[in-house]
C-alpha cells in the first residue's frame, strides 16, 4: 500500500476515536463522494471526511499547522473534495481537530478564492494554485486556519 494512502488510514482511525457507531465508506465512496466515514456526531449521524495535516511543499521537513489545503479539483481534473457528499470536514490540527460543515466551507472559499497563480514555495491565502507542471490537473488553494475557524458551524474536539 502506498505510503500517503497508510499514513491517511492512521489519521482517520484517529479521528474515528471521536465518534460513535462508525462506519466506514467503501472505496467508491471514498474516491467518487469525498467521504471517509460516518458516525454519530453532536446528536446525529454524519459524513466525515478527514484530512490530515499538510507540508506547504513536498521538500519541506515537517507539516505545518496555520492553512489548508482546499481541492477544488483533483489530480485527475475531476471535482475536488469540497464539492463532495460530506457533511463535515475533519482537519487534524497539532492538540486537536478542528470539524467544518463542508457546505459552509464551500460558499466561504467560492466568495473568497483569488486568481491564479503561478506555482510557488511561498503560499499565499487564496490564490488558486495548480500542478500542471508536474503532470496533474488539479486545483487548490490555501487558506488561513483562523478563518476558517470564524465560520460558524465549526467544532473543536480534542484530540482522543
Amino acid at each position: 500500500m502506498n505510503w500517503f494512502i497508510q499514513q491517511s488510514k492512521i489519521v482517520e482511525q484517529d479521528f474515528a476515536k471521536n465518534l460513535k457507531d462508525v462506519e466506514w465508506a467503501n472505496n467508491e465512496q471514498d474516491i467518487f463522494e469525498h467521504w471517509d466515514l460516518k458516525g454519530l456526531f453532536k446528536g446525529k449521524v454524519s459524513k466525515f471526511d478527514v484530512k490530515g495535516m499538510k507540508k506547504f511543499n513536498r521538500s519541506d521537513e515537517s507539516v505545518q499547522d496555520k492553512m489548508v489545503l482546499v481541492e477544488l479539483r483533483n489530480k485527475n481534473g475531476k471535482p475536488g473534495w469540497i464539492y463532495g457528499k460530506a457533511d463535515y470536514i475533519a482537519f487534524k490540527r497539532n492538540d486537536h481537530w478542528l470539524i467544518v460543515n463542508r457546505e459552509e466551507l464551500l460558499k466561504f472559499t467560492e466568495k473568497n478564492k483569488g486568481e491564479r497563480e503561478s506555482w510557488s514555495f511561498i503560499k499565499k491565502p487564496y490564490a488558486i494554485y495548480d500542478r500542471e507542471k508536474f503532470g496533474n490537473k488539479d486545483l487548490f488553494l490555501w487558506i488561513p486556519f483562523e478563518d476558517i475557524e470564524k465560520l460558524e458551524d465549526t467544532h473543536k474536539v480534542e484530540n482522543k
